[in-house]
C-alpha cells in the first residue's frame, strides 16, 4: 500500500440530485484502493444532500454558497491530500478502471504531469451518443479547439500548485483556459494522452450548463484563445455562431442530423453572411472526418 498514491477525485455540485448518485457510483466502485473522494456542494435544495449522507464516511462534503464551479475545484483541490487529482462534474461518469489506468501511467511516466484519455458523450439516460473528439496534446492545437474531455483528465498535485487556481470569472471555460496554462507551464512531452482508453462519461443533454450557456461558453472560449494566442481562429468563431443559431432552432430540437445541420447554414448565412455558413460547413466536414479517423 506505501508504493500506491493516493489519488482525490474531486465533484463540483449543484442541485444534480437526478444524475450525481450515478457519479458517486463510478468514483467509489474504481478498482483502485487509495481514493479519496471530495465534493464540494454550492448550497443544493434538491435532495443532494441527503445522497450525500448516505454514504457517511466514504466521502468528504460540504456545503454552501461558492462563486461557481471553478471555485468549487479550487476549494477541492486545494484541500485534497492525493498526490493525484481528478475533477469529474455532478452529471459525468468514470469509467471502471479510470483511476487505475491513470495511476498506473504515472509511476511508470514519472516525467508525465497529466495525462488524458478518450471519453464518450452520454445522454441523460446514460446511452452513447458519441466520441469526445479528443487528440495528441499540441498547443497550436489547443488554439482550434479543446480536445481534451475534462472528466477524462488527471494531472499531478504538484500542477495545481505550480499553475495556481482555476479562474473563477469563467462560467463555463475554466477547463479550457487551464490546460492553455498547463501547456504553457510544462513542456508538451510532460502531458500524455492515452488515445484509445476511454477513462469517462461526459453527459450532454439540453439543461446542462454548456449547453444552457452556448453562447456564454464559445464567447469564452475566444476571449481565452485571444489572450493567451494572440488570435482566434475560425473554428472558434463558427462555433460562437453555431450557438446564436441553435436559439433560433429550439423548435425542431428533435430533427435528423442533416436538417438540422442545413438549418445551422442557414441561420448564420442569414445571420453572419454566407461566406460564415461556407466555413460552417468545411469546419463540420473536418469534424466528421476526424470523428472517422477514431472509429
Amino acid at each position: 500500500m506505501i508504493s500506491k498514491p493516493l489519488v482525490s477525485i474531486i465533484t463540483p455540485s449543484l442541485n444534480q440530485g437526478k444524475f450525481i448518485e450515478q457519479t458517486i457510483s463510478s468514483v467509489l466502485s474504481q478498482d483502485y484502493p487509495c481514493l479519496e473522494y471530495i465534493v464540494i456542494d454550492g448550497g443544493s435544495t434538491d435532495g443532494t444532500l441527503d445522497l450525500l449522507r448516505k454514504y457517511g464516511d466514504k466521502i468528504r462534503w460540504s456545503s454552501e454558497p461558492d462563486l461557481g464551479q471553478a471555485d468549487a475545484v479550487n476549494k477541492g483541490f486545494s484541500t485534497a491530500r492525493g498526490e493525484i487529482l481528478g475533477w469529474i462534474n455532478s452529471d459525468d461518469t468514470y469509467t471502471p478502471a479510470a483511476v487505475r489506468t491513470a495511476v498506473e501511467f504515472f509511476l511508470q511516466k514519472p516525467e508525465v504531469v497529466m495525462l488524458y484519455g478518450d471519453a464518450h458523450f452520454i445522454d441523460r439516460d446514460g446511452h452513447v451518443t458519441g466520441e469526445y473528439p479528443s487528440e495528441r496534446f499540441r498547443m497550436k492545437g489547443l488554439a482550434k479547439r479543446c480536445f481534451l474531455s475534462q472528466p477524462a483528465v488527471f494531472i499531478r498535485a504538484e500542477v495545481f500548485r505550480k499553475v495556481g487556481p482555476f479562474n473563477t470569472r469563467l462560467q463555463t471555460c475554466m477547463d479550457y483556459e487551464y490546460w492553455i496554462r498547463i501547456g504553457k507551464s510544462y513542456p508538451e512531452t510532460a502531458i500524455a494522452y492515452l488515445k484509445g482508453t476511454f477513462l469517462a462519461n461526459s453527459r450532454s443533454y439540453s439543461e446542462n450548463k454548456s449547453a444552457r450557456l452556448r453562447e456564454i461558453h464559445y464567447k469564452e472560449a475566444m476571449e481565452t484563445a485571444q489572450k493567451y494566442f494572440g488570435f482566434v481562429l475560425p473554428f472558434w468563431k463558427v462555433a460562437y455562431m453555431i450557438g446564436i443559431a441553435e436559439e433560433r432552432m429550439k423548435n425542431f430540437e428533435n430533427s435528423n442530423v442533416i436538417l438540422r445541420a442545413l438549418l445551422r447554414m442557414f441561420y448564420i448565412s442569414k445571420i453572419f453572411g454566407v461566406r460564415w455558413a461556407y466555413r460552417y460547413f468545411i469546419i463540420s466536414f473536418e469534424e466528421w472526418l476526424l470523428a472517422k479517423a477514431k472509429r
